[in-house]
């Protein structure tokens, strides 16, 4: 394991108990905004793959409404506390593994739909992950990124400064919603629809697909 590895994975051990509380408190709004925004992105055919589920919130909201649910993240604590939930719901359909982003354990062309919500902006390497989605992803398939754009106004990045002060909760790429859809284009992926949700944080729920001319 990579220094990287190591790092993220510390940090994320350390936050995974109190890390549904963080959203509660934070988040609440934008995270209501984002599986409202997800009921119109997916059907019940859908096999679904949730990169950076933490504790598995996005993965219990929409597994009843598709076929079946991966979720990945590269935190064994916030899986475990993924998996003891699954166990006291009893639901059957989902399926958390720990995984890195950067380096996705699955075969080409495994999934009809790729959700990273709130993750690229905390990685140093984000076309990395990127790839992996294109890897792993159908063709025909839909890669949605709700992600903060800390860098959309003056507001926005003094609170991720305190934010990031008082928590640990390092906003690394502090981009503006502009600069985040031109990141997703050059990386080889063509735009379908962007919903702009106001909060502490700008965030884009953009939903994309890949540019096959350039696969």
């Amino acid at each position: 394991m990579d220094n990287r590895q190591n790092k993220e994975r510390r940090f994320w051990d350390r936050f995974a108990n109190i890390y549904d509380s963080f959203i509660k408190v934070i988040f609440t709004g934008t995270y209501k905004a984002i599986l409202d925004n997800l009921d119109s992105d997916l059907n019940s055919t859908c096999n679904v793959l949730d990169i950076g589920t933490g504790t598995g919130i996005i993965p219990f909201y929409i597994g009843p409404k598709v076929l079946s649910v991966t979720g990945i993240d590269i935190s064994p604590e916030m899986i475990r506390i993924a998996v003891q939930k699954q166990e006291d719901m009893n639901i059957k359909n989902i399926d958390f593994q720990v995984q890195d982003s950067y380096k996705l354990n699955f075969p080409d062309k495994s999934f009809d739909i790729v959700i990273a919500s709130n993750l690229l902006h905390l990685l140093f390497e984000p076309d990395k992950p990127i790839n992996e989605v294109k890897r792993v992803l159908k063709d025909n398939g839909t890669f949605i990124a709700p992600t903060i754009c800390a860098g959309e106004n003056t507001r926005s990045r003094i609170i991720a400064a305190i934010t990031g002060a008082l928590s640990g909760f390092r906003v690394v790429n502090k981009w503006s919603i502009s600069e985040f859809k031109t990141m997703l284009t050059n990386s080889g992926l063509s735009i379908n629809k962007i919903v702009i949700v106001n909060g502490r944080f700008p965030l884009a729920y953009i939903v994309v697909g890949k540019n096959t001319t350039n696969n």
